[in-house]
């Protein structure tokens, strides 16, 4: 089924960088098969990620399951972080990452971890049976790990060292939207809160397939997200909504609490995550959702109960917390930010407005919602498009580096950056911008004005996701519109204002249908198009105007397209990003019909994800 996302996200230019360097692979990589023609001298393969708002460094010449030579934006894999967990035992922290609809996993971090800093370990890959996880447990005792799926109805059981796409050690079925999970060790049970049906769920730690819970019992108020053991004082914590409940750890059936935290002194709201402190007795628990006191951690005595005031309470900003987990041992709290790529790290005794010991995030200035980027192999500069900025960076980026420019504030006219080319001939860049495309100087920087703007209604422009200049003729080229009913507009290089296009490809003969990426082939005159809607590639002649037939068309089951989003050509090789698969496939110039690729890179070691953009200059 094809993954269905925003047309920020859809946003693509590709582009391939080939720099004189010798070919070949090494004893760790997959050799790439005989083809013909040979393949180009290796070069640099650069690799817009938009899942993690990356970019993957890449030996062009190689195939297979390949790590990249260099990496810069989050390095983390931190994806809308839901639950965490802390083992002060190893030093490590693990994190869900919720990534609905479709991406999975979890990321393991050094416990001391702080800024860009990649996992030690990732569980992720279909073996894996993680679906949406949300809550997360580590027993140390038996080294285990157990995260619960709220959209797999189970809890899956890893070993604490796994890594990679590992089968689980056992699964636990059957569960009603499971979103959090506590281990009690000692009595060697599991709790598990069951979002569909409100209720807490106990099973024997070892169990495995559809089994019956020891004992399960329907908690105050609704919805639950979250629960905790305490087996030293034998009590279990439940966060409903606005209620912090305290149960006995054997409750069953109809149970009443020991004693509630709730009323308008408590400032709990939409609690989603708890953590109980049994060294220095309190309880903290994470408060979300914009509302009072907007998102913050309030932290309470261990046997607080009713109306009353945090002891003390810390405000997490703009953003809302998910889980935390404690480290009474180092005195941290650890708080994943969801609907970001965050981790935060506070001193345990924390209070007010606090900056954080440590952030574990991607935190290069401009490295946001990235959709595409374009590569300068003469000025040695790899330029992005960020929504409503564009970020220019060495094309020798490593980690986590700042730009060397921003392109970015009200003067700029950006609010929907998509796509962005470079013309190193006349030193400007083009930009697709909303319902225009923008150009500017290639060295501008800071809140400057565009040069010229291309829009209005006789140009025919909307939603420009593809850009291509063709230097020779003086001309731009530019992907339009969507599904069926998408062009590909020819203008003057230097067209300003409302004008019509030069010429225009559209029709039903055409078969473009949502075409992101675009790229020229000024050697053999043809236009090549990626149509993200029909998972094909299109090739054109370089003057085709209306309802015009393509030359050829890749497209079948062989291809391994899926869902894709840019293209490079070269003289003798065409390279595609599949959105859909987190690949790079490659393919001979000439390919056409069904053809299988020449060589896909593609497996856990290359990072991909959600692959948007690529670079290529032949040389």
């Amino acid at each position: 089924m094809k993954i269905q996302r925003t047309v920020r996200l859809l946003g693509i230019i590709f582009a391939i960088l080939l720099t004189a360097c010798g070919g070949g692979s090494g004893s760790s990589h997959t050799s790439p098969p005989p083809i013909n023609p040979p393949s180009p001298t290796a070069g640099e393969l650069f690799v817009l990620n938009g899942l993690t708002d990356s970019v993957s460094v890449f030996d062009a010449s190689l195939s297979g399951d390949v790590t990249p030579q260099r990496k810069f934006g989050s390095l983390t894999k931190l994806y809308d972080p839901h639950g965490i967990a802390v083992d002060t035992v190893n030093n490590e922290i693990f994190v869900t990452n919720f990534a609905y609809p479709n991406r999975s996993w979890i990321t393991v971090y050094v416990r001391t971890a702080d800024g860009n800093a990649a996992p030690v370990r990732t569980i992720s890959g279909a073996l894996t049976g993680l679906n949406a996880p949300n809550g997360i447990a580590v027993d140390t005792v038996n080294n285990e790990i157990f995260v619960a799926n709220y959209l797999g109805n189970c809890i899956t059981v890893y070993a604490r060292t796994v890594n990679g796409n590992a089968a689980p050690l056992r699964t636990i079925s059957g569960l009603g939207g499971p979103v959090s999970v506590a281990v009690d060790v000692k009595h060697n049970e599991i709790f598990v809160a069951n979002l569909d049906s409100n209720t807490i769920s106990v099973y024997s730690r070892a169990v495995s397939g559809n089994a019956a819970p020891v004992r399960t019992f329907a908690t105050l108020g609704s919805p639950t997200y979250a629960v905790a053991v305490d087996t030293e004082n034998e009590e279990i914590f439940v966060n409903a909504k606005s209620v912090t409940a305290v149960y006995a750890r054997t409750a069953n059936g109809i149970a009443s609490p020991l004693r509630t935290i709730a009323g308008s002194s408590t400032g709990i709201n939409a609690s989603t995550g708890i953590a109980v402190d049994t060294v220095h007795n309190e309880i903290f628990v994470t408060n979300s959702f914009f509302r009072y006191p907007p998102n913050s951690i309030t932290v309470y005595s261990r046997t607080a109960n009713g109306n009353v005031a945090p002891l003390r309470t810390i405000t997490i900003g703009g953003n809302s917390a998910g889980g935390i987990a404690l480290d009474a041992m180092n005195n941290e709290i650890f708080v994943g930010v969801r609907g970001s790529s965050v981790v935060n790290v506070y001193e345990r005794t924390a209070s007010g407005d606090p900056t954080p010991v440590r952030v574990i995030s991607g935190k290069s200035e401009g490295i946001k919602s990235l959709d595409s980027i374009a590569i300068d192999t003469k000025n040695n500069e790899i330029f992005m498009t960020n929504n409503t900025s564009i970020t220019v960076y060495a094309q020798t980026a490593n980690g986590d580096v700042p730009p060397l420019r921003i392109i970015s504030g009200s003067s700029t006219g950006l609010y929907f950056a998509q796509s962005v080319a470079v013309d190193t001939a006349n030193n400007e860049i083009f930009v697709g911008n909303g319902e225009s495309v923008v150009v500017y100087t290639r060295t501008a920087n800071g809140d400057i004005p565009p040069l010229r703007t291309i829009s209005g209604f006789f140009t025919q422009l909307t939603n420009p996701q593809g850009i291509a200049i063709d230097i020779l003729h003086n001309e731009i080229l530019v992907t339009a519109g969507y599904d069926h009913n998408a062009s590909v507009n020819v203008y003057e290089r230097t067209l300003n204002g409302d004008k019509s296009p030069l010429r225009r490809i559209f029709g039903d003969s055409t078969g473009l249908d949502s075409p992101w990426g675009i790229a020229l082939d000024s050697i053999h005159n043809e236009i090549f198009v990626v149509n993200s809607g029909n998972n094909s590639v299109s090739v054109y002649a370089r003057t085709a105007d209306g309802n015009a037939t393509p030359l050829r068309i890749i497209s079948g089951p062989s291809t391994g397209l899926s869902e894709p989003n840019g293209i490079a050509v070269t003289s003798a090789e065409i390279f595609i990003s599949n959105f859909a698969n987190d690949s790079i496939t490659v393919y001979p110039r000439t390919a056409n019909g069904d053809v299988v690729p020449l060589r896909t890179i593609s497996g856990a070691s290359t990072d991909l994800g959600m692959p948007l953009a690529v670079a290529l200059s032949p040389q």
